[in-house]
């Protein structure tokens, strides 16, 4: 990785999972109704669904990114009914229980250099908003920006705001959240592992596939992008 110079108006960006950690965010909800028993039936509910997906994806009935969008439509029906008292306390166990002990150490460190030189760093993710902001707390990282959740009387609703935080999704609200400051895309960096995020990583100068799927590795190869391999 090339030296990274303290200058005004660079962003990094960061996705989550795959990419900054080795899981996938619906592990560590599953894992925390488990130990706690929390409204288990929109947690079967959910984990039904998801599980019912999957082999209508594998038979091509489903094309991926509707997959994807199902997938955390139905997650957040894990958090219906919780007050944000309730939410605020899950989410903080999955971001120090489950996505902290799986960092990858390696991205890390190029996170910790990018907040040394004084870039904006960003968490950008289809992950809950809350449940990112959470993991930002965690990694001290303040920027995040991920699929709100709708909340009503005080109780999330089991539903998410539209546009999802996910493939064209992420450039949109990653946009939206920096309106008011001056990023130059074009020296900026983005850091991700799907093809999926392929939108994302074509609007900055220095695109980096972490462990990227055979896609984007495919793509990256042929664009010239850095690609990184983790041991």
């Amino acid at each position: 990785m090339r030296s990274l110079e303290g200058r005004s108006g660079i962003a990094a960006v960061f996705d989550l999972d795959g990419t900054l950690y080795s899981g996938h965010i619906f592990r560590g909800l599953v894992r925390y109704h488990q130990m706690h028993h929390i409204r288990r039936l929109p947690f079967y509910a959910a984990l039904g669904a998801q599980l019912a997906a999957w082999p209508l994806w594998l038979m091509g009935i489903f094309p991926e990114t509707r997959l994807r969008e199902l997938c955390l439509d139905t997650m957040a029906w894990v958090v219906w009914g919780w007050t944000k008292e309730e939410a605020h306390e899950a989410f903080s166990w999955v971001a120090r229980e489950y996505v902290a002990p799986r960092l990858y150490p390696e991205i890390m460190d190029r996170l910790r250099r990018h907040q040394s030189a004084g870039h904006r760093v960003v968490l950008v993710s289809g992950t809950f908003a809350p449940l990112l902001a959470a993991i930002g707390r965690q990694l001290e990282v303040p920027n995040t920006v991920g699929t709100p959740l709708i909340l009503r009387d005080g109780h999330y609703t089991g539903r998410c705001e539209r546009p999802l935080c996910q493939n064209e999704g992420k450039w949109l609200r990653l946009r939206a959240h920096v309106a008011d400051e001056t990023v130059d895309w074009q020296t900026s960096y983005a850091y991700a592992d799907s093809h999926t995020d392929i939108p994302l990583l074509e609007k900055v100068g220095h695109p980096v596939a972490v462990e990227p799927d055979e896609e984007l590795a495919t793509h990256a190869r042929e664009q010239g992008w850095e690609i990184v391999e983790l041991s």
